[in-house]
């Protein structure tokens, strides 16, 4: 008499009733001293398919709860202990065993000193090829022992198997933000299905906080989210050892509804020094309310006090003790004036990096001077200018804070949305003998939608026309100032040779700040460039538009010593953060306990740590493999790809992303990107641009100097190592060459 096995892949076995006998009796004394034993290790998860004359009626294993399962357990124990004490053996029913590891001990001692050694069931009888019937009139019983795995080889089991599922459905539902009501329909859905084990609501799925803590603060809420668990988060994907934390603080208000003054005024951090997580935002603390908050001593009272204990006592993390210090505060003109408590931008003593005063014209505070004397740290701590001081600031408890060098100028606000919008504003809606006339202001906007095919893929956002100007976002003047700007505006050089050279200033200045490589080392000449930007910028357009942002870019350069290039020391990552609370609020009621249990599904999905760079040792990362490119003799067919990832740039074969600067300095096209048989390393094919010519030169420094170049008469095709890459270009056509722009911003 034969009988049939279900092996761990699906496979039914025939075995002799004797084999099975054995087995049965082996499973039962297995598992029966798992029971007895709780924290005995077995298989990570064991099936079996019992006997006929149970009654299929009952409600499968999977779907009940986890009481529920704990009865049948109970209940079918006592079933196999019968049978152990009475020794029968059910050799006229058909059984069946499923299990994730073919592993069994060869005692009972063995199983209890977690010492098991595999054995097969039978190697004489051949298998069916035929798949395990779901129709058995069998019942399901699972017992799940937690413990290591028992062999060489890793199965996933049912329950891992089901985690795996949940896990990928949380992390789905988080990215694409998918509402409560239709996460909850999906898992209705899904639950019908024998195959899940899932909640039945969202909040369980996402892991919802149940209660959001929150205090008043004059005239809202504020709930803390905390500084040092978030921290702690942050670190478990950081492979590099860390001896010291260096923090970039943001602090800015958010409007909610554009019907409604309800805005939310979130604290935000970043790690200024570790380059794998330095894009990733975390939220501290968050305040909702009518307005900004009335006092920034209760704002800022709980993170004030986290803030000095983990700068006094370090974070123990790892095994070790991290010293952590705050860099610098990031935030826009209002909030440093309401952090610093002192005057506005629109204070004649509201400049917070020197004592110039300022004079009221046309409505309008500006500050028409360039050298007054500069502020010191000392001199802040006393107060001792009553005309720039509104109240103390709660953040002198917090140790090592220079509340001169630590509070940067933020180029996002003060330059993109400040200098060069107002800028454009002038060209487009200034007074008549300002404003360009209107056949140019056309011609330009064509140009730039033009441009729009030519822009590589780590723009977000292509160029539009000036016509949607009052609609730009802070990236796209950037865009426009360091790279679109200087090729569509040469055509009104002839005509406005004073325009041009002024906003070319304003360009070099901002590039060379921008850059690694130049922003210390040519940092005096930045910044005397970027003062004769202002005093130009006065001459051209009226003392009347020298107004805070325009008179602060003459301390732009001084930030750099401290913090490095501008990007380093911007809210684009903060702002960028900023999104998720506009997107996060599904109705107006209760807007900061929305907010707070969307930042724990967040947390608790991990979704927020998605901007971690990868490791270093994995880039440069090759990807889209494909069989149809350029070869040269000595390259490998079957191993050429599409695209190459580095820290911050992608290059592909493909028009616009397929430009780049190498280490000679030479500015290449890529046709493919190949494995070398030669070299036995991943090389680049390539024509390079023979002419390189400067775009602009005297009487600002050449254009060279910045990487901007007019390119042209390509070689041809050569091989170049991968590794010599050290740049992506941005290559617009210009007459008839074109301009190579090295792209700088991060």
């Amino acid at each position: 008499m034969k009988f049939q096995v279900c092996d761990n892949i699906g496979r039914i076995l025939l075995y002799d009733k004797d084999d099975v006998s054995s087995l049965w009796q082996h499973c039962c004394n297995l598992v029966a001293t798992g029971y007895t034993h709780a924290h005995a290790r077995l298989a990570p998860s064991i099936w079996l398919i019992r006997w006929e004359g149970v009654n299929m009626s009952r409600k499968p294993f999977l779907l009940m709860s986890k009481q529920g399962r704990l009865k049948r357990i109970k209940r079918e124990m006592a079933l196999i202990h019968t049978d152990i004490n009475t020794g029968s053996i059910h050799s006229k029913q058909e059984i069946s065993f499923c299990h994730e590891e073919t592993v069994w001990p060869n005692n009972e001692n063995e199983f209890e000193n977690n010492n098991l050694d595999s054995c097969s069931l039978s190697s004489n009888s051949p298998p069916i090829q035929q798949p395990c019937s779901s129709n058995e009139n069998v019942s399901v019983y699972q017992n799940v022992i937690d413990g290591s795995p028992l062999s060489d080889i890793e199965y996933e089991t049912p329950a891992d198997a089901n985690d795996t599922f949940v896990s990928n459905l949380r992390h789905w539902a988080l990215k694409h933000q998918v509402p409560h009501i239709a996460i909850s329909s999906l898992l209705s859905i899904l639950r019908s299905h024998k195959c899940f084990d899932l909640p039945a609501d969202a909040r369980t799925l996402l892991k919802t906080p149940v209660n959001v803590i929150t205090r008043v603060v004059e005239p809202g809420l504020y709930s803390h989210i905390g500084l040092e668990s978030n921290l702690r988060k942050v670190l478990d994907y950081v492979t590099e050892p860390i001896s010291e934390i260096l923090l970039l603080i943001n602090i800015d208000g958010v409007p909610l509804f554009k019907s409604s003054s309800t805005e939310f005024w979130p604290i935000l951090g970043s790690i200024y020094n570790i380059p794998a997580i330095k894009s990733v935002v975390f939220p501290i603390g968050v305040y909702c309310g009518s307005k900004k908050p009335q006092s920034c001593t209760s704002f800022m009272q709980e993170f004030i006090t986290e803030a000095v204990a983990l700068i006094k006592s370090g974070l123990d993390f790892g095994g070790k003790n991290i010293k952590v210090c705050i860099k610098g505060f990031v935030c826009d003109t209002p909030a440093k004036s309401f952090l610093l408590g002192v005057k506005g931008h629109t204070g004649y003593y509201s400049c917070t990096k020197c004592k110039q005063s300022g004079i009221y014209m046309q409505n309008r505070m500006t500050f028409p001077e360039c050298h007054a004397p500069l502020r010191t740290h000392e001199e802040f701590l006393q107060m001792h200018d009553e005309d720039f001081h509104n109240s103390s600031t709660p953040l002198t408890e917090i140790p090592g804070i220079n509340f001169i060098k630590s509070f940067p100028l933020d180029y996002m606000h003060l330059v993109c949305l400040g200098v060069v919008r107002s800028l454009l504003y002038l060209w487009m809606f200034g007074p008549v003998p300002l404003k360009l006339p209107h056949k140019i202001i056309n011609s330009i906007s064509t140009d730039l939608v033009a441009l729009a095919e030519h822009m590589p893929s780590e723009f977000n956002r292509k160029p539009r026309s000036l016509g949607d100007v009052r609609r730009w976002k802070a990236t796209e003047f950037r865009q426009f100032l360091i790279y679109l700007g200087p090729v569509v505006l040469f055509k009104i050089k002839s005509d406005y040779v004073a325009y041009y050279d002024n906003f070319i200033s304003l360009t070099i200045s901002i590039c060379i700040l921008l850059s690694p490589e130049y922003c210390l080392e040519y940092n005096d000449y930045a910044k005397s460039l970027l003062i004769h930007f202002v005093k130009s910028y006065i001459d051209l357009y009226g003392p009347e538009f020298a107004t805070y942002n325009l008179h602060s870019l003459i301390h732009l350069s001084d930030d750099v010593f401290e913090f490095g290039t501008l990007d380093s020391c911007s809210t684009f990552p903060f702002e960028n953060f900023l999104q998720i609370f506009t997107r996060s609020i599904r109705k107006g009621d209760r807007p900061l306990q929305q907010i707070i249990k969307r930042f724990g599904e967040i947390s608790n999905g991990n979704v927020w740590i998605k901007n971690i760079s990868p490791c270093v040792s994995s880039l440069p990362y090759f990807s889209k493999p494909h069989s149809s490119g350029l070869l040269l003799p000595g390259c490998d067919k079957f191993q050429q790809f599409r695209s190459v990832k580095f820290h911050s740039f992608e290059i592909t074969i493909e028009h616009p992303n397929s430009h780049c600067v190498l280490k000679d300095g030479s500015i290449v096209t890529v046709h493919n990107i190949v494995f070398s048989t030669h070299i036995q390393k991943m090389v680049i094919l390539c024509q390079e641009f023979s002419s390189k010519e400067n775009f602009f030169a005297a009487p600002l420094i050449e254009s060279s100097y910045i990487g901007i170049y007019v390119v042209k008469n390509k070689l041809n095709v050569c091989e170049k190592e991968v590794s010599d890459i050290v740049g992506k270009v941005v290559l617009l056509p210009f007459q008839n060459n074109h301009v190579a722009i090295r792209m700088l911003h991060s």
